[in-house]
């Protein structure tokens, strides 16, 4: 069922056709188990028409709205929501078309179990949820009757042939002991609904525009005549729009999602579109990366922004098999933002700003060299990552020392040994890059000569093998140059045959020995977190795949029928199993609605159909150019440091342009980019 996102709040549609789930200031997501029995059971308003009450059997998603539809054999009705701008409000249109050739009357009924206040020119109906502590009001216009108990109100409407009427009403909601008195008139919610569509595409602008008034950067605007790869692009960046927040302690926040308790932000999610966001909100993200360099990554896996104050580890309930070693992903995220925010803004003065004790040159170092404090004997050559839910989570056998993060960790060494030697330690660099040479040659006795995959080390010495998306993307990234073409290759057959499928991918291979017991969405072998294609296509670039990992990018956009891009997309019913198998938004494993992870797309489009990579202190050289991708296209507005480029994708490869001089690219907005939604069948998943 289609959200609804205000850059404050988030709501969700239930399946009936006004059921509107909210919580102000709160979770949408249970601690107990997935969000959807919340969308469910949360509606405290329910409409019947003559006594009879349906749900929704079509709906459709845009950025400011949602609708739902349902047709009867001689009556359409449509209902539309909008938030109301940067409040905890919720407003309806509810229309009725008379599709008969005679007239027709009928009578809607709005419930609620909560009691009914009258005022002049309206009435308001009042529920209360005690389960949720809120408070709910809403307040109905267009002359309504009410009945004698005071639980309801309704409308008689008399509809000519093939003429419609509607109803309007809003809801205000509030913790429970803090009831709205205030009373809102209908030139108040035209004016609100109309605002609602306007702030959004105002904002929707200002993240392509340089210099706007809104953001502290700007993303760069795609022109091409692909239109999958044009889709797949914006409605990427319109990820990252829904979950933006403005009343958090950093003004322009991007949440993890909308349905975790309010602020939560994983650095895992936010480092895959790392290069997006420095060009899109770079002074947001230099607070964040300065909140972040002050944590121990070894802690927590997010952080939690509030109103008012900073930001805050989120304190962890030590599961069963977590260990001190904390979350894997993390010295690499916190590394890659902070990477990417020097590289892409060239702000050399940040190395030598004070975090805490130490430099963030000196923090940078901790993260690049951190594996050294995971190594179990001083023998090891790799780091131990320790049990499942220090790693994937719900793969049993993804364990201990592992090729992905290992893999980084060379990465991050090589990397920082070229900041290093900008700021004159080159004697330290050299030896950096000693130890990742080390450290790399150690990664492959992890490959499977032949089979393409790769296998984790358990303490007691066991090779085990692990078919999974994720030593593809991050080995096939970080060290491509380490792999020989044979390597490269069995990667690629192994990825296309056991991962990629005609729409989406498995995380991890049905072979796997692990599968039966890792069946979770998004790392599972029945779905896909939502940036592994991205990532895939990425690490099947590098590794000089590009027709390959281009037509499959292209493949993926089908699977955003729903909506922008979710936590995981889950395969279902019965061909769930077949190559053709159909995606949907997962349903289970407590995945969420939306998710930032899905900014990954535009990283890759970014980052290599374009080869956009900055280095700090280096001029901008792309990524291959001389290359074809596959794809004819231009980039312009791309920042680097106080320049915007132009780049265009031909035939030939790519072309790269400075945009001064009166010779800047000529901005045209992309067409229709708010316009992204389609009429579904709710009943079924298929467009």
């Amino acid at each position: 069922m289609p959200s609804l996102h205000n850059f404050h709040e988030m709501a969700a549609c239930a399946p009936d056709l006004v059921g509107v789930n909210f919580l102000p200031g709160g979770q949408l997501y249970k601690d107990s188990g997935p969000h959807w029995f919340i969308y469910n059971t949360l509606p405290l308003c329910r409409m019947s028409v003559d006594g009879a009450t349906y749900d929704s059997t079509s709906c459709k998603w845009s950025a400011y709205q949602a609708v739902r539809r349902t047709q009867l054999p001689d009556l359409e009705i449509v209902t539309t929501n909008r938030l109301v701008m940067e409040e905890p409000a919720i407003l309806w249109r509810v229309r009725f078309r008379n599709t008969s050739e005679t007239e027709k009357t009928i009578r809607i009924s709005i419930e609620t179990d909560g009691v009914l206040r009258e005022f002049i020119g309206g009435v308001q109906l009042v529920a209360k949820s005690q389960e949720f502590a809120m408070t709910a009001v809403y307040q109905v216009f267009d002359s309504p009757q009410h009945d004698a108990n005071g639980t309801r109100v309704e409308w008689v409407l008399h509809l000519p042939p093939k003429e419609s009427r509607e109803i309007r009403f809003s809801m205000n909601a509030c913790a429970k002991d803090n009831e709205p008195q205030a009373v809102m008139s209908i030139p108040w919610f035209e004016s609100e609904w109309v605002r609602a569509k306007k702030v959004w595409e105002d904002r929707w602008k200002d993240a392509f525009t340089p210099g706007n008034k809104f953001f502290s950067g700007n993303a760069p605007t795609l022109h091409t005549e692909d239109a999958a790869i044009r889709v797949i692009y914006y409605r990427s960046i319109l990820t990252l729009m829904v979950l933006l927040r403005t009343n958090l302690w950093s003004k322009r926040t991007f949440i993890t999602s909308g349905e975790r308790a309010k602020g939560i932000v994983y650095y895992w999610d936010t480092s895959l579109f790392s290069t997006l966001f420095a060009m899109l909100e770079p002074k947001g993200m230099k607070e964040q990366i300065k909140l972040f360099l002050e944590q121990d990554p070894h802690e927590s896996a997010v952080i939690v922004f509030k109103a008012g104050r900073p930001a805050s580890p989120e304190k962890i309930v030590r599961s069963e098999g977590w260990d001190l070693r904390g979350y894997a992903a993390n010295d690499l995220s916190i590394f890659r933002l902070t990477w990417s925010y020097l590289s892409v803004t060239q702000d050399r003065a940040f190395l030598a700003e004070t975090i805490g004790d130490q430099t963030v040159n000196e923090r940078l170092r901790a993260l690049a060299t951190g594996w050294k404090r995971l190594l179990r004997e001083p023998s090891d050559k790799l780091a131990d990552y320790g049990e499942a839910p220090n790693l994937l989570e719900c793969v049993p056998t993804y364990i201990h020392k592992v090729p992905s993060f290992n893999s980084a960790n060379v990465w991050m060494m090589r990397e920082y040994a070229g900041i290093l030697d900008l700021t004159g330690d080159h004697s330290e660099a050299v030896e950096l890059r000693r130890e990742a040479e080390g450290m790399a040659k150690a990664v492959l006795t992890l490959y499977e000569p032949g089979r393409g995959v790769w296998v984790s080390v358990h303490r007691d010495g066991t090779r085990v093998e692990m078919r999974h998306c994720y030593d593809f993307a991050t080995v096939g990234r970080f060290m491509a140059a380490d792999l020989s073409p044979a390597i490269r290759q069995q990667m690629v057959e192994f990825v296309q045959s056991e991962l990629l499928t005609e729409r989406w991918m498995h995380a991890q291979s049905l072979l796997d020995v692990a599968a039966a017991n890792s069946d979770r969405p998004d790392h599972g072998p029945m779905g896909a977190y939502d940036a592994w294609p991205a990532v895939t296509v990425d690490a099947m670039c590098v590794l000089g795949y590009w027709e390959n990992a281009i037509s499959f990018l292209r493949r993926t956009g089908v699977a955003n029928y729903e909506g922008v891009y979710a936590q995981a997309h889950e395969f279902y019913g019965p061909r769930r199993r077949e190559y053709d198998a159909p995606v949907r938004i997962a349903q289970r494993g407590g995945c969420m609605r939306e998710c930032t992870g899905g900014g990954a797309f535009a990283e890759t489009i970014i980052n290599r159909l374009f080869g956009y990579i900055p280095r700090l202190g280096q001029p901008l050289h792309l990524f291959e150019p001389q290359t074809p991708r596959g794809f004819a296209g231009e980039l312009s507005h791309v920042r680097y440091g106080s320049s915007q480029f132009t780049i265009q994708s031909d035939r030939s490869g790519l072309h790269l342009r400075n945009e001064v001089n009166g010779n800047a690219h000529v901005d045209r907005m992309p067409a229709h980019s708010l316009s992204y939604s389609v009429w579904g069948r709710s009943d079924s998943g298929r467009i």
